[in-house]
């Protein structure tokens, strides 16, 4: 196998690492989003209730 090849299955090895990444990232952001939404929600209504 030549050069042009082995650069070329390198390049989309990461380019297919990096949509993986991509798309675990995003998943996790939007689970830690609605876990924090749901935190802060539990935290107003203790503040409402003065504890």
């Amino acid at each position: 196998m030549n050069i042009v090849g082995i650069l070329l299955i390198t390049i989309a090895v990461i380019a297919g690492i990096d949509v993986v990444m991509y798309l675990v990232l995003s998943v996790v952001d939007r689970h830690w989003e609605k876990r924090f939404e749901n935190e802060e929600d539990e935290s107003d209504d203790s503040d409402e209730r003065g504890f």
